[in-house]
């Protein structure tokens, strides 16, 4: 069949749909598993139900007002000739990449000027659809090549289209458009046409080992119209899609490539879903336990610089693969409800994501290092060099990716701090200064998280409700919390163990409280060759290094910056000898705004290290790292730490001395 060819009976069929509504006793919006696929404790809440509070508040704002908010004004490629807007520019994934960010940001801040831009994107894309099913940029029937940087090869990829396909399903979730389901309906009919002789890696690899991102879309039309076609076409895309069950499983993923790996780790998962093979949520442990053995960085990622590259704090991780790791690990919560994967996204969220962005949101870092000393032009020590930008600060550093994928980092985490559960109540299963609304046994119930986590361990709930309504609501213990607590209404009520979630099954009242105390001990960790790391609760500690900032350069008026030490950096820890907290206590109307911030770190902490004569910077890295324990004959000094998503210079994979 011609792949232009207009699919029959399509139409009609989007005319018929089943909008599925949810359980009686779930929270409203909510959409869980259709039969036959696997049943999921949790679901996420329509776009808007959680809305951010405190420091987490004031992370979106800065995005609004900074890259997040105005990039089609500083960067070309996503204006207004962008081929997903009519126009002739880019026709592949900046656009897109863009508005899976721009959309819940807009919806969460309700910023008129961003849900104004976001809507026109979303109009461009609903109105391109073809009779065919087909939409967005014209398929330039391999006729197309890239010029200058402008991505015009390959514009009927399948790839572009997953990303706009998470768009479209945020939107409608925001706003409950009547037009996206039936318009997805149709593309889903075309490439249950078109897949056979078009396959994802018909143009590109990027489609083939990224199609869990369009099974996954494919089931969320499944759970709201239950059009059996659609199990069909999950079954065409998963034949088609890389193997990342076999794959990790085995520990030899079938791509190397960072965000590849950080997207198909929760593939085996939403294969899952239809297949109820065990295999497959086994694939993703393994998986995870490899990556943190051959792989494994302090701060919850591996190295990706581009390609998989081992421990050695030196290799960079790319902006891109931790935004991507996120959502996966989202997405494994809420299908598994398991624990672990909530204390590993709050490991990359709060550590690994604002260390590579400036305080005010106007430029990004391509590649991160755990030990990151100075950050200049360096062509000799990454596998991907592009041009040795990729190290510095800036707007199109090294690749633009980066630039338009950043942007779903913290949206789509607020909107992941409450779920609903199953069993009709509510979850909070990661934790951040946030507000829940919905309606629960036709009960308006609101929820306030007062909390300045991760910087305190005291989370606060307030509920409001008009009237007494029951549910039980969920909260996880995270596995290093050890000695927590919980009060419900002043009164201690029994919580379980770490590494586990408790309800507190209840009628609830107007002005019930609920206090979780999660008492975050300081520990060492062992990472690459014996250098340790030191964590408290879910934040890692970094040494904090006096920052140089130097302009060197700008693009379309974004400055590009380098950053030089100021002090000295070459210490190795003592961790014989205490590690204290220095600052005084942290509470949530306390916190400073944006806390990411050497000078506002909300907690120090105050070690002892020696420094390591001869340590020193070697092809614009800090050297060949010493063998730990590492002999000095150096005085033992104090050292300041602060939490990792404080710095852009810093130590947090310490050698050790004698």
């Amino acid at each position: 069949m011609d792949r232009r060819e207009f699919v029959k009976g399509v139409s009609a069929a989007a005319a018929t749909f089943n909008l599925r509504l949810p359980d009686a006793r779930a929270a409203e919006g909510a959409v869980f598993s259709r039969a036959p696929l696997a049943p999921v404790p949790y679901a996420p809440l329509p776009l808007g139900a959680v809305v951010a509070r405190g420091w987490l508040a004031e992370e979106l704002g800065l995005m609004v007002s900074g890259l997040a908010g105005h990039l089609d004004e500083v960067y070309p490629l996503v204006g207004a000739d962008n081929a997903w807007l009519g126009g002739a520019g880019d026709t592949w994934e900046r656009g897109p990449y863009w508005l899976d960010g721009l959309v819940p940001l807009a919806h969460l801040t309700q910023d008129a000027r961003l849900l104004a831009k976001a809507r026109t994107w979303v109009d461009h894309a609903l109105g391109s659809q073809r009779e065919s099913g087909y939409f967005g940029p014209p398929d330039d029937e391999g006729r197309g090549r890239d010029e200058n940087g402008v991505q015009r090869a390959h514009s009927a990829d399948w790839w572009p289209r997953m990303v706009m396909l998470k768009v479209l399903q945020q939107h409608h979730e925001a706003t409950g458009d009547a037009r996206v389901v039936p318009f997805l309906a149709r593309y889903f009919a075309y490439q249950r046409a078109s897949l056979p002789n078009a396959p994802l890696n018909h143009w590109t690899q990027w489609a083939q080992h990224r199609g869990g991102e369009n099974e996954a879309s494919v089931l969320w039309l499944y759970d709201r119209t239950g059009d059996p076609a659609l199990l069909d076409l999950a079954r065409l895309l998963a034949a088609q899609t890389s193997d990342w069950t076999d794959g990790l499983l085995h520990e030899q993923p079938p791509s190397t490539h960072g965000v590849n790996v950080a997207m198909g780790l929760k593939q085996p998962a939403v294969e899952w879903r239809r297949t109820r093979d065990p295999r497959h949520l086994r694939a993703v442990d393994r998986g995870l336990a490899f990556l943190r053995r051959d792989h494994g960085q302090i701060t919850g990622m591996f190295s990706g610089d581009e390609p998989l590259h081992g421990t050695d704090p030196l290799q960079g991780t790319e902006l891109c693969t931790v935004v991507e790791m996120m959502h996966s690990l989202e997405t494994l919560l809420a299908t598994t409800g398991r624990v672990a994967y909530a204390d590993h996204l709050e490991r990359v969220a709060y550590n690994a994501l604002p260390a590579q962005v400036t305080r005010d949101y106007t430029a990004r870092q391509y590649f991160q290092q755990p030990n990151q000393v100075r950050v200049d032009r360096a062509v000799d020590h990454y596998v991907q060099q592009h041009n040795g930008t990729a190290h510095l600060v800036g707007l199109l550093t090294g690749y633009p990716c980066c630039t338009v994928n950043m942007h779903q980092g913290w949206p789509k985490l607020v909107r992941h701090l409450w779920l609903a559960s199953a069993d009709g109540g509510l979850a909070a299963l990661v934790y951040g200064p946030s507000r829940v609304a919905t309606t629960l046994g036709g009960v308006a119930v609101t929820v306030e998280e007062e909390t300045a986590y991760p910087f305190d361990d005291a989370v606060r709930f307030t509920v409001r409700a008009e009237r007494p309504v029951a549910f039980p609501l969920h909260l996880r213990v995270p596995a290093w919390a050890e000695g927590a607590t919980l009060r419900v209404n002043g009164r201690s009520h029994p919580l379980g163990a770490p590494n586990g979630i408790t309800k507190i099954a209840r009628t609830w009242r107007d002005g019930d409280v609920a206090e979780l105390r999660l008492p975050a001990r300081l520990t060492t960790s062992a990472w690459h060759k014996g250098l340790a790391g030191v964590e408290r609760g879910p934040l890692v500690y970094a040494l904090r290094v006096d920052e140089d900032w130097r302009q060197v350069g700008e693009t379309n008026g974004v400055p590009t910056w380098e950053v030089l030490p100021k002090s000295a950096w070459n210490y190795a820890l003592r961790p014989d000898l205490p590690i204290v907290v220095s600052s005084g206590p942290v509470r949530a109307d306390t916190l400073p705004a944006h806390p990411w911030r050497p000078e506002a770190a909300p907690i120090v902490l105050t070690a002892r290290a020696q420094r390591v004569p001869g340590w020193t910077v070697y092809h614009h890295v800090d050297g060949t790292l010493p063998y730990s324990p590492v002999a000095t004959p150096e005085p033992v000094e104090r050292v300041t730490l602060v939490p990792y998503g404080c710095t852009m210079l810093r130590l947090s994979e310490f050698p050790v001395a004698r």
